[in-house]
């Protein structure tokens, strides 16, 4: 598991400091940060990627290559914004994961144990936090729905949003709560979904979605861990079990809207423009 996250890591690294994928509004002279669509100018985060490439296949220099990745996370909070960087908290969470791959880390510190746990609850949470936009707006996935009407397969735009939201959420809840099984098909389903994009979005979601895909992979190597456990709590039955997953769904489902649209309103007041909800903000306009 630990190999295949590390040369997933130094692959994807060396995609970004190449410039394999290149969203349309970049121009030659332009680079990403951390995703295909984070662009720059700056030189060095070029020759800082191709670094981490090489630091994180060194287990040794482990809190080296998750200092670059945390420093990439910081730029593109400084560039963008913390409301926009919260749909990439799963890169913290394969910082983390890769900083407590330090072998004096993982054989001293307890919380070593978790690594695995830290990347699927990072990526569960960026995943939830997507699927809430398309439920409080929209029209933002509407907006690349315009651009490829093949994937609505003839269904109405706003259905195919909410749906979209809904089959996301669900999937990346139970990356959260379900058992050994559960775990590994959404993980495995969540997979599907992304490599079915790849083709209608082309390098940009090829090279975009390889952390996405690391950590499903590591998920459906790892199966239940000690996060499902403790969000699952204490059951004492089949139907205790349901009515506590329900109780949880609802209950994550509720603070996330909230959170999303109190964040946004709050992103969007600070930057002194008015709360539109059928404008995003500047950056969010983003693939699937």
């Amino acid at each position: 598991m630990d190999i295949v996250v590390r040369i997933g890591l130094a692959v994807y690294a060396v995609c970004l400091w190449r410039n394999l994928a290149v969203v349309l509004w970049a121009d030659d002279a332009t680079g990403s940060v951390l995703t295909p669509e984070m662009v720059n100018r700056a030189h060095w985060i070029g020759l800082l990627q191709l670094v981490i490439a090489g630091m994180v296949l060194v287990p040794r220099l482990s809190l080296a290559a998750s200092a670059g990745l945390f420093t990439l996370f910081a730029i593109g909070v400084a560039r963008f914004g913390p409301f926009y960087m919260i749909d990439y908290l799963f890169f913290v969470g394969l910082a983390i994961y890769v900083a407590l791959g330090q072998p004096v880390l993982r054989r001293r510190i307890h919380i070593a144990s978790w690594r695995v746990s830290i990347l699927t609850g990072s990526l569960s949470l960026s995943l939830m936090w997507t699927a809430v936009e398309k439920f409080l707006f929209p029209q933002w996935t509407i907006a690349v729905l315009l651009h490829h009407p093949g994937i609505t397969a003839g269904f109405p735009f706003p259905s195919v949003a909410t749906i979209a939201g809904f089959v996301e959420f669900s999937l990346s809840f139970y990356l959260l709560v379900g058992r050994a099984v559960l775990v590994r098909i959404a993980a495995v389903l969540l997979a599907g979904v992304f490599i079915m994009a790849m083709p209608e979005f082309g390098m940009v979601d090829v090279v975009g979605h390889i952390p996405v895909l690391i950590i499903l992979v590591a998920t459906l190597l790892q199966g239940e861990t000690r996060l499902q456990q403790v969000f699952r709590g204490p059951v004492s039955s089949p139907w205790a079990s349901a009515r506590a997953v329900l109780i949880r769904y609802v209950a994550i489902l509720t603070v996330l809207m909230s959170l999303y649209y109190g964040l946004h309103a709050l992103s969007v007041w600070a930057e002194g423009k008015p709360v539109a909800l059928s404008q995003p903000s500047p950056p969010s306009a983003r693939p699937l």
